[in-house]
């Protein structure tokens, strides 16, 4: 039993993630807990007058005006202490307030008292945690111990990327290597813990690193071709601002590392995806040999490829869908709409992360069918 214990792989192998997430934590120097003058506290609404509100006519379902609050505050310094305020709707902030309902207010103080109240917005965190948790518990109950180890790997992968990659890029590293760490070690944690064999894995690690990276590469090439320089990246104003001058990010390689972070999960399905037939065919026939391995491999990754293309493309697509809007209410010529910064920064992720999705399949169908067709042990992980 004990021996059981000290030789199963898929438990060296979450203790070890959980260590270098610990590690990754403590190192990482981030602080979420700013103190200053305006300072963010929950709140519950314990009355409010609509009065002086009227239904937008341009908008169905939005009211505009002010509504008169009573908000009870629970956090913070001023924990009890009950306060009158207005709350001001308009269209672009309109955080309407019913009663009863758990709010974030932002105080501004002076002398250790309450000089003003503004609406800050709705209190989500409990909505979060309980719908975080309702994924994990359908992943296990679905999944059973595949489940269990892929809620592991997720945690592992969020880890690296907020403790270990954002810290670093806020110390002014490369993005791009370090995203292509971030895949490598997601890769391995990830396949070593959900794999039955130890070649399986590694065959699946092989092609996510090479797909990821050329995705990145093809990136940074298409970019410079392009003279995109990130500063037409969502927020990327605000990033230099909040920086200041202490601070150096290297704001034109986040694009391209976002691309490899954002492909890292397709690309790793497709690995493991065409690893596990490859595996499979050589365990049903023993007697297929490197090339035969090879060209299944390839067949079954060219199944792959047109859906999980098409699934890259239209998620890239689905988060710029306002971008997209927009284009199509300016009416733009054709000349400058196919010049357009915000449309070659589109475009740019979504092929890149699709050519090295595409060129991950005859790379893990080489070394899947190499390392099955060898004399290697394939025997099952405890």
């Amino acid at each position: 039993m004990l021996r059981d214990v000290l030789t199963n792989r898929r438990l060296w192998v979450a203790l070890l993630g959980f260590a270098f997430c610990l590690i990754f934590v403590a190192r990482s120097g981030l602080s979420f807990n700013r103190h200053d003058d305006f300072s963010v506290h929950r709140a519950r609404v314990l009355y409010v007058d609509n009065s002086r509100l009227s239904p937008d006519p341009a908008v169905e379902n939005l009211y505009l005006g002010r509504q008169v609050l009573e908000i009870e505050i629970l956090s913070g310094d001023f924990v009890g202490q009950r306060f009158r305020m207005e709350n001001t709707l308009s269209r672009f902030f309109n955080i309407m307030a019913r009663e009863n309902m758990e709010m974030l207010f932002q105080l501004s103080t002076q002398d250790g008292q309450v000089v003003h109240i503004t609406t800050f917005g709705h209190s989500r965190g409990n909505f979060m945690y309980v719908f975080l948790g309702l994924f994990a518990l359908v992943l296990i109950v679905v999944g059973r111990k595949k489940g269990f180890y892929a809620v592991l790997s997720l945690i592992f992968t969020l880890s690296l990327v907020v403790f270990f990659m954002i810290p670093l890029i806020l110390d002014g590293r490369n993005p791009v290597l370090l995203a292509i760490v971030v895949a490598a070690l997601t890769a391995v944690f990830t396949f070593l813990l959900v794999g039955d064999t130890i070649m399986k894995s590694f065959a699946a690690i092989g092609g996510t690193i090479t797909g990821v990276a050329i995705a990145g590469i093809v990136g940074i090439v298409a970019g410079r071709f392009a003279h995109i320089s990130g500063l037409h990246l969502e927020h990327a104003q605000e990033v230099m601002h909040q920086g200041g001058m202490d601070i150096v990010i290297r704001l034109p390689l986040l694009l391209f590392a976002g691309i490899i972070i954002a492909s890292l999960g397709a690309v790793m399905d497709v690995g493991m995806s065409i690893s596990s037939s490859v595996f499979e065919l050589k365990k049903l026939n023993e007697g297929l040999g490197f090339k035969e391995l090879y060209k299944s491999g390839m067949n079954i990754g060219r199944d792959i490829i047109g859906t999980m293309t098409n699934t890259l493309i239209l998620a890239f697509a689905g988060t710029s869908l306002t971008v997209l809007i927009i284009i199509a209410l300016y009416e733009l010529p054709y000349l400058r709409l196919i010049n357009m910064d915000l449309l070659a920064v589109e475009v740019i992720q979504g092929v890149s992360a699709s050519i090295g999705l595409v060129l991950t399949v005859p790379v893990t169908a080489f070394f899947a069918a190499f390392l099955a067709a060898g004399n290697f042990k394939m025997s099952k992980a405890a």
